[in-house]
């Protein structure tokens, strides 16, 4: 009886660590090897996501080698109407992304040039605020 007790107990605490391993690898935030590799400039892009939760990202580039990121499209669960977002790029040059509010679930983001750049180039972060 104390075996299948024990067992009954590792059994669910490894279920556990599996979910919540899942969880957090799941939204593709955290690591740059949870999402395809079209999706990150030079192989890596670490995204933060503050007053929402985002379940997907994609990037939009101007270039074949895809280093050169023009728009963003951001989708949301479960995320109000009308919320205000947005998108600060950093660790590369260029200028900034300006994000439509929210509207089912979803917002995009293009880029504005801060002199004559066609695309934000060298981004190694992306963090997203919506209030």
């Amino acid at each position: 009886m104390r075996k299948s007790i024990i067992l009954v107990g590792a059994a669910a605490a490894a279920g556990l660590v599996a979910l919540g391993g899942s969880a957090f690898t799941g939204s593709g935030l955290s690591t740059s090897g949870t999402a395809a590799s079209p999706q990150f400039i030079g192989g890596t892009v670490s995204q933060s996501v503050t007053g929402a939760t985002l379940t997907a990202i994609n990037y939009g580039f101007t270039d074949v080698t895809n280093t050169s990121v023009n728009t963003i499209a951001l989708t949301f669960a479960t995320t109000a109407d009308g919320r205000t977002v947005a998108a600060v790029p950093s660790g590369g040059a260029g200028g900034t992304f300006a994000c439509s509010d929210i509207l089912n679930n979803a917002s995009s983001c293009t880029f504005a040039p801060a002199t004559a750049e066609t695309g934000y180039t060298g981004l190694t972060s992306l963090a997203v605020t919506v209030s």
